[in-house]
């Protein structure tokens, strides 16, 4: 019996400490500030609105997570701050706020900048950005002077590029990463280099992409599996067909050929075409070739049926696509799959003369915003 009250005590202790994520303070700026000066520690502010989405999903999916809680629990004292309410009107002005999120790290005492950032960031890169504003050679401020300097140091160039892809500055990571490769030693066979180029390139025509299609079994002996991945993301939409024809040779090629003449076949109106390749994604789906591609790219083709007008044979092979996806996706918290079978079932009952009634209570429509989201105010 002491045993069984022991383990249901480990089992509920791990799931709390498990599901901690950042503790926020509730106080006032002033109180953060005396609090953060008295424990030697940054401030880490996340500027936001009560209607900005980005926002929404970085407090609800990012900022829980017990490893990013773990960090900047340690490290900041932590702030969130509606942009448009209370004290927070000001401090946006002061600080010159212009998009949501936005993410600084202020000095408690000189009540300055030293690192920003913002955007909706996943955990990797979110603890990234709270590892720069401890270092101040990683600090945005520090960087932006060094580039305008003309600092072209190959650590530098690597931090920059890593620092404005955080911020999805694309052109300004890729630009930074077309001069770091030119420099021996840092070319796409450094792992740090890779690691940049994975996360933050997605243009194909660039020296670094091109060097990876001129030698692709160069990179798969050093990077695996990664580099058919990172391949396959840079033709994962290509409204030319032609252009994905003509690509290097790698593992998802015909599938993303398929899944391009399914797509091309839907959009000019040829639906039994399009059904054709459906099943055909569906049936190496079914066989566990690549599931995630596939049930991701499903959960939207499928929608096509809810817009426009269209035959019902092809809003009911949407529906079958639909179902197929919702049965056998493996991420069973895929909520917009959910949704959109949802959205099916209902439009395919009322076809057939079985539409469910409205509700008596509550929303009369379903839909996956979050009930305290708020709408984007008209300006």
């Amino acid at each position: 019996m002491k045993k069984t009250i022991l383990l249901v005590a480990l089992l509920v202790s791990v799931s709390l400490y498990a599901q901690e994520g950042i503790k926020f303070e509730h106080g006032t700026w002033a109180e953060a500030k005396e609090k953060a000066k008295a424990e030697n520690k940054l401030i880490f502010v996340d500027f936001y609105t009560q209607w900005c989405g980005p926002c929404y999903n970085m407090a609800q999916k990012v900022f829980t997570l017990y490893s990013v809680g773990a960090f900047y629990n340690e490290y900041f004292i932590n702030m969130k701050i509606d942009a448009e309410n209370g004290e927070g009107i000001e401090l946006a002005k002061k600080y010159g706020v212009r998009s949501y999120p936005t993410f600084f790290f202020i000095d408690p005492v000189t009540e300055e900048i030293v690192h920003a950032s913002g955007s909706n960031q996943p955990a990797e890169t979110f603890i990234y950005t709270g590892k720069s504003a401890l270092d101040p050679k990683l600090r945005s401020p520090y960087l932006e002077a060094e580039k305008a300097k003309g600092n072209r140091d190959p650590e530098f160039l690597l931090a920059y590029a890593n620092y404005k892809g955080s911020r999805y500055d694309r052109n300004a990571s890729l630009a930074a990463a077309e001069e770091l490769v030119k420099i021996p030693g840092y070319g796409l066979g450094n792992d740090r280099v890779w690691d940049l180029y994975v996360k933050y390139v997605s243009d194909r025509e660039n020296s670094l992409t091109r060097e990876l299609f001129a030698n692709p079994d160069k990179y798969r002996k050093l990077y695996g599996d990664e580099v058919d991945r990172k391949i396959a993301s840079l033709f994962s939409y290509v409204p030319d067909l032609q252009i994905l024809l003509d690509a290097p040779d790698f593992a998802a090629k015909e599938m993303l050929i398929i899944k391009t003449k399914a797509d091309l076949a839907q959009k000019n109106k040829n639906y039994d075409e399009a059904g054709k390749y459906a099943d055909q994604l569906m049936a190496m789906a079914a066989d566990g070739k690549f599931e995630e591609e596939i049930f991701q790219f499903f959960t939207f083709f499928c929608r096509s049926a809810q817009y426009g007008e269209h035959p019902d044979s092809w809003k009911d092979k949407c529906f079958e696509i639909c179902r197929f996806n919702t049965y056998n996706n493996p991420n069973r918290d895929d909520a917009q799959m959910h949704y959109e079978y949802a959205r099916q079932l209902e439009d395919k009952l009322a076809r057939e003369g079985k539409a469910l009634p409205a509700p008596e209570y509550g929303k009369i429509e379903y839909d996956t915003r979050p009930r305290d989201l708020k709408m984007k105010p008209k300006r």
